[in-house]
C-alpha cells in the first residue's frame, strides 16, 4: 500500500515533493535565464554556459528524476483504482492533455500570427521559438504513463531488479554511443532513464523503500552521490546534469549514467527528508496551501517560460538594467528578477489554470483493438509534443526541419501528429469501433505524409521531413495498420467461436 496516505487517500509527502520540484524548475529556469537584446536578434542565454562554477548546483536543482519518481506512485495508485487499463489511461491522459492542448492552441496561433504579421521582429520570433521548452518532459511522460501498468507488473514480479535492469541498459547505451561513437543509439536513454526513475516510484508505492528506513535512504543517496563524483571526475562525464549550450556532451540530452546516479542521490535525499516533510504536512493550513498549488502544477510548468517572455519584454520597455551575466550587478538583481516574474505567471495561471483538473475518467472496457488504437494515439501525441519541444512554434512550416535524434520535424508536422493522436484518444471511450477506425485513418495519414514526401510531391516539402523521417512515417503506418488489423481479426474470431459452438 501507499505509505502513510492522508485522509483523502493521497500521500502528503509526494504532493509536497511535486510542488517543491516544480517550484525548483520554475525558479531555476528564471534564475539562470538572461535575455540579451541585440540590434538584429534576441538571445536567451543560460547562465550555466557562462558561469561554469555554478554547474555543480544542478546536482540539487535538476529535479526531474523526482518528478518521474512521484509519477510512479501516482500511476500505481491510479491504475489500482481503475476498472480497466483503458479507463486508467483515459483518466491519466485527461489530466495532462487538456492543459497541454490549451497551451499548444494559444502558442500555435501566436506563432502563425507572428510569422504572418511581423516576421522581422526578432523578439517575437524568439518568443515563439522558446515558449515550448517545457514540452520535452510531457512528451516523454505520456509514453511512461502508457507503459506504467506493464512496468509495475514487472516490479511485482522481480522487484527492484527491474529498475536495476533499466539502469544497466542506460550504461550499455552509454558504452555504445559514447565509448564506441555510435551516437544514434543514445536516444534510447530517453526511455531507459526516465522509466528507471519512474520504476523507483513503484518501490515507494509498495513500501519497499520505506522498509529500508533512514539507513537505506542514506545508503541510496550515498551511492548516487559517490557515483556522480566518480563519473564526473574520472569517467569524463560533464559536471552539469542539465543541458548547457556549447558543451560537447550532455548528461540530459540524451540522459546518461550520470542521470541514473543523480536519480539515486535525489531519491535517497528525499526519503531522508520525508519524516520532516510529513510533520510539516500534518498542519492543516500547510496542507491546504500545498493542495492549492498542486492543483495547478502543470499550468505553472507549461507557462513559466511564457512568463519570462512577458517579463523580459516589459522590463526592456521600462528600461531595466541589463548587466553582464555573472557580474556583481547581475547577481544583485537576480532576486528582483524572480520577484518581477511572479505576477506574470500568476496572471497566466489565473487565465488558464481552470483547464487543469482531475477528470473522473470514462469506463472503457479493455479490448485488443481499442488498446492498439490507444497505443497509436499515445505514440502520435508524444511524437508531436516532443517535436514542439525542439522546434518551438516559429517558423511554422520551413522546408528544412530541425533534427531530433535521427529525425527532422517542424511545427506543421508536429501539429498533425498531435491532432491525429488527440482525435484517436478522444474517440477511445466512444462507440466501440470509433477508436480503431480513427487510428487506422491516422495511420494512413502517417503513411501518406511519408509517401508523398518520398514521391517528391510539392506541398509535402512543407512538412520539413528528410528522407529518413519520411521512411519512418511509412514504417510506423505499416506497423500500426498491421497491429490494428491483427487485433480486429482476433476479435472477430473470438466473437465467432461461441456461435460456432452453439451449432
Amino acid at each position: 500500500m501507499v505509505p502513510d496516505p492522508g485522509h483523502d487517500g493521497r500521500d502528503p509527502f509526494i504532493d509536497l515533493l511535486r510542488v517543491v520540484c516544480i517550484a525548483v524548475v520554475v525558479l531555476g529556469h528564471w534564475a539562470t535565464t538572461t535575455v540579451i537584446w541585440e540590434p538584429d536578434r534576441v538571445l536567451s542565454v543560460n547562465a550555466l554556459s557562462v558561469i561554469s562554477g555554478s554547474r555543480i548546483s544542478t546536482w540539487l536543482l535538476q529535479v526531474m528524476p523526482l518528478v518521474f519518481f512521484a509519477g510512479g506512485l501516482a500511476n500505481s495508485v491510479s491504475r489500482r483504482g481503475a476498472p480497466s487499463y483503458l479507463s486508467y489511461l483515459d483518466r491519466r491522459l485527461g489530466r495532462l492533455l487538456l492543459p497541454t492542448g490549451v497551451f499548444l492552441t494559444v502558442w500555435v496561433v501566436l506563432g502563425i500570427a507572428v510569422e504572418a504579421l511581423d516576421p522581422a521582429s526578432a523578439g517575437k520570433a524568439r518568443a515563439a521559438e522558446v515558449a515550448a521548452l517545457p514540452l520535452w518532459f510531457l512528451g516523454i511522460y505520456l509514453v511512461v504513463v502508457a507503459l506504467a501498468p506493464a512496468m509495475e507488473a514487472g516490479h511485482r514480479r522481480i522487484g527492484l531488479w527491474a529498475a536495476a535492469a533499466l539502469a544497466g541498459l542506460v550504461g550499455v547505451v552509454d558504452l555504445v554511443s559514447i565509448g564506441f561513437g555510435v551516437e544514434g543509439v543514445g536516444g534510447a536513454n530517453y526511455a531507459f532513464q526516465w522509466l528507471f526513475a519512474h520504476q523507483l516510484g513503484f518501490a515507494y508505492a509498495d513500501g519497499t523503500l520505506s522498509r529500508w528506513g533512514r539507513r537505506g535512504a542514506a545508503a541510496l543517496a550515498g551511492v548516487g552521490l559517490s557515483a556522480l563524483v566518480l563519473l564526473t571526475t574520472v569517467a569524463g562525464y560533464p559536471v552539469s546534469v542539465v543541458g548547457v549550450p556549447g558543451q560537447a556532451r550532455s548528461n540530459a540530452q540524451p540522459p546518461s549514467l550520470a542521470m541514473v546516479a543523480l536519480t539515486l542521490w535525489l531519491v535517497g535525499l528525499a526519503l531522508l527528508l520525508r519524516p520532516a516533510a510529513m510533520r510539516w504536512m500534518a498542519r492543516p493550513r500547510v496542507r491546504r496551501r500545498v493542495g492549492r498549488v498542486h492543483s495547478v502544477l502543470l499550468t505553472l510548468f507549461l507557462w513559466h517560460v511564457t512568463a519570462i517572455i512577458l517579463g523580459a519584454a516589459l522590463a526592456r520597455a521600462a528600461g531595466a538594467p541589463e548587466p553582464a551575466i555573472g557580474s556583481i550587478r547581475w547577481w544583485a538583481l537576480r532576486p528582483a528578477w524572480l520577484v518581477w516574474l511572479l505576477p506574470f505567471l500568476g496572471l497566466l495561471v489565473w487565465a488558464v489554470g481552470r483547464f487543469e483538473g482531475h477528470p473522473p475518467g470514462r469506463l472503457i472496457p479493455d479490448r485488443p483493438a481499442a488498446a492498439a488504437a490507444a497505443g497509436f494515439g499515445v505514440f502520435s501525441m508524444a511524437v508531436g509534443i516532443l517535436g514542439f519541444g525542439e522546434t518551438g512554434f516559429f517558423p511554422f512550416a520551413p522546408e528544412v526541419g530541425e533534427h531530433i535524434l535521427m529525425f527532422t520535424f517542424n511545427p506543421l508536422q508536429n501539429l498533425i501528429h498531435v491532432a491525429l493522436g488527440g482525435v484517436v484518444l478522444w474517440a477511445m471511450g466512444h462507440r466501440r469501433p470509433a477508436g480503431p477506425v480513427l487510428a487506422a485513418a491516422g495511420a494512413v495519414v502517417f503513411g501518406a505524409m511519408g509517401g508523398l514526401r518520398l514521391a517528391g510531391w510539392g506541398a509535402a516539402r512543407w512538412l520539413g521531413m528528410d528522407g529518413f523521417t519520411a521512411w519512418a512515417h511509412v514504417a510506423v503506418a505499416a506497423l500500426a495498420l498491421a497491429g490494428l488489423g491483427w487485433t480486429a481479426l482476433a476479435a472477430a474470431k473470438a466473437s465467432a467461436a461461441p456461435s460456432l459452438g452453439r451449432r
